[in-house]
């Protein structure tokens, strides 16, 4: 299925493939959440020191490379396997457990084995995740995905739009032990919802601050618990952070800063959409500054300053153009050498190397030109070196530093 994960807050329609072992394993995910896999897993660590880019595209640096693509610092390269390389669809979270990259996004396969939504990369091989009754991965079918993973507790967890893992309902949540997919339950529920349903509900981001998994998305309940698009998972019991009750609330990433929790938000106030980013501070929400005029899709930390990247030009009054800093008391851009952010929306933003990230769907950075990659030193933007994503409709969605 091709959908678009973390770009749109909405889900979206998609096709199905025409090759009959695809649609067959298709349908038999969608029905029960299980096909049986046997193949033998490969133990070996993934090299650190590489930033990985993954989102829709084919080509890295001018070299094939299906959906995702690491860089060493000098040039892109695919992850291929003995059957083949990336994924078959769009990549957008990753993580590393247990010594391996773990990639998660709206794919069936990833290096032409079955993986369904979920896959880890070693190094050398591609590998699903197969839980002890022989369930592969996760019911990403018919419209599913996942968008984001976190590891937490010393287990990996993947939050996005699914339904069903290891042969269980999960509801947009679940957690992998090494063993098993298993759902996120407690008090008195599993997962999130909104209004009882599993379909309108979706987990978009997740971190973590205080010891606890913060998760949020579009939900109206996590665990049987009232809360507002966003609460808080401590590894027994789903509990609410107290975020007020607001119209159409989505919150679209999350991120830990100066210890306490930060949160992009898009919401109706009087049927005008409003988007800001909002923080808790000693169980209150306020806002950090102006509001921006479009959504805010990925947060991180860069020499100590929250990075906000999206799908916006404003903030107030100061033009920034899709990405900008709060250092504690105000928003400032991103300039240099010849111009302000980048000329299109970013969606993911990464510190690495000691440069700032930015990746998306944009030609120029600084006034440079770019291919829907670039990096900020501190104090200008550049290229990367390499190059970038540069066939037909390419957009970068999540960037991971390992």
């Amino acid at each position: 299925m091709e959908l678009s994960t973390k770009p749109q807050a909405n889900r979206r329609t998609g096709w199905l493939a025409p090759m009959l072992a695809r649609a067959l394993a298709a349908l038999l995910i969608a029905a029960t959440g299980m096909v049986v896999f046997a193949e033998a897993a490969h133990a070996d660590a993934i090299p650190g020191g590489k930033l990985f880019a993954g989102g829709t595209f084919t080509q890295a640096g001018g070299g094939t490379a299906t959906n995702i693509a690491a860089w060493n610092g000098v040039n892109w390269s695919a992850l291929v396997g003995p059957n083949g390389e990336g994924a078959d669809s769009q990549v957008s979270a990753m993580t590393v457990y247990q010594g391996k990259l773990v990639v998660g996004g709206s794919f069936l396969e990833a290096g032409g084995e079955l993986v369904s939504g979920v896959a880890t990369w070693n190094g050398v091989d591609w590998e699903p995740l197969v839980s002890s009754n022989g369930a592969i991965g996760l019911a990403i079918l018919p419209l599913g995905f996942v968008s984001d993973l976190e590891v937490y507790n010393g287990q990996l967890y993947a939050g996005g739009a699914f339904t069903r893992a290891g042969g269980q309902d999960v509801n947009n949540i679940a957690r992998w032990n090494g063993t098993d997919w298993l759902p996120v339950t407690g008090p008195s529920g599993t997962g999130v919802l909104l209004g009882g349903s599993v379909f309108a509900s979706v987990v978009w981001d997740m971190t973590l601050v205080d010891g606890q998994l913060i998760v949020a998305g579009q939900f109206d309940t996590a665990g049987g618990v009232p809360a507002n698009s966003i609460a808080a998972w401590n590894g027994t019991t789903w509990s609410s952070l107290g975020q007020p009750a607001l119209q159409d609330l989505a919150i679209l990433s999350v991120e830990g800063y100066n210890g306490r929790v930060a949160a992009s938000r898009s919401y109706v106030v009087d049927n005008f959409n409003v988007n800001d980013v909002a923080w808790r501070n000693l169980g209150v929400w306020s806002v950090l500054g102006d509001p921006f005029n479009g959504n805010v899709r990925d947060m991180t930390i860069y020499n100590g300053l929250l990075v906000a990247g999206g799908q916006y030009e404003t903030i107030g009054a100061l033009t920034v153009n899709h990405v900008a800093t709060w250092n504690g008391s105000a928003w400032s851009a991103l300039s240099g050498p010849s111009g302000v952010g980048t000329n299109g929306d970013v969606f993911a933003v990464a510190a690495h190397w000691g440069f700032l990230f930015t990746g998306g769907f944009f030609s120029q950075a600084g006034g440079q030109a770019v291919a829907n990659i670039a990096r900020w030193n501190g104090a200008a933007w550049s290229a990367v070196p390499g190059g970038g994503f540069a066939d037909t409709v390419p957009t970068v969605f999540e960037l991971f530093s390992t």
